[in-house]
């Protein structure tokens, strides 16, 4: 009851300088909730849970947001999926932090597991494949993101060895497309604005850093991509990597230093 009359009579800016405490009071009263209530519960607990995280306090954020989890219970996916979403994944996001694999993979399998856009799943996707990489498990890292690039319908590599004809008919190609082209120019390209490619273009990052240790063939098909997506679609907030990468083949194994520096 406390909760509730603080909720209602404290200011915007109050309230979120006691954001805490009113949610932890509310948080005790769930069972005299109804629907809408808990609705409303389970978004305060979301932003409890995201100041937490921003606070670097992610063991508390997972409190705040397995409580908005709870607060939506079984209909949360249907009634409130939005919000049933973002509890999820920033919630495996700060298990990852802190180092709680089961409970991350648990709420990851129950992301994955619903009938929803591939794009919806990207967080926990991105999530589950820089955990893999970080434990040393590059194969299935590998596999996590070669995978969401598929529901993507984004042109995707096979995890195999990749022959030095394909390489060099890839990068004939890239440079085709680069022909009459200056530094100025992909410097004007206009910003990525398909979530897809974007999201591809990060699932990338991760097969770039895993593939040079698993099977180092892929990467210059990896750049090659990246290159493509930027120069066809437009600038994502991860290119100038794959522009980097491609200055880096030019310089050492293609041996061209004046392209690559260009």
């Amino acid at each position: 009851k406390i909760g509730r009359i603080l909720l209602e009579r404290l200011s915007p800016e109050e309230l979120e300088d006691s954001l805490f405490e009113v949610v932890g009071l509310l948080n005790c009263a769930v069972s005299k909730m109804t629907d809408t209530e808990l609705d409303e519960l389970a978004r305060m607990n979301l932003k409890a849970g995201i100041k937490a995280s921003e606070n670097a306090a992610f063991d508390a954020a997972t409190v705040y947001f397995q409580a908005g989890r709870e607060a939506l219970g079984s209909r949360g996916w249907e009634g409130a999926h939005g919000t049933m979403l973002n509890l999820c994944s920033h919630a495996a996001n700060a298990y990852f932090v802190t180092g709680d694999f089961d409970s991350m993979n648990e709420i990851i399998a129950e992301v994955l597991s619903k009938d929803i856009d591939a794009k919806e799943k990207f967080r926990v996707s991105d999530i589950k494949a820089r955990s893999l990489a970080s434990a040393g498990k590059l194969s299935e890292s590998i596999d996590v993101a070669l995978d969401f690039r598929r529901q993507l319908g984004l042109p995707t590599l096979q995890k195999k060895p990749v022959s030095k004809f394909t390489i060099i008919r890839e990068y004939l190609r890239v440079k085709r497309l680069l022909k009459n082209i200056t530094a100025e120019d992909i410097a004007s390209l206009p910003a990525l604005d398909d979530k897809r490619y974007e999201m591809g273009l990060i699932m990338n990052e991760h097969l770039a850093a895993s593939v040079s240790n698993f099977e180092p063939t892929m990467l210059p098909l990896i750049i090659f991509q990246g290159v493509t997506t930027a120069l066809k679609h437009g600038i994502g907030s991860t290119s100038s990597s794959y522009f980097a990468g491609l200055g880096m083949l030019l310089c050492g194994p293609f041996g061209k230093p004046h392209e690559g520096l260009e």
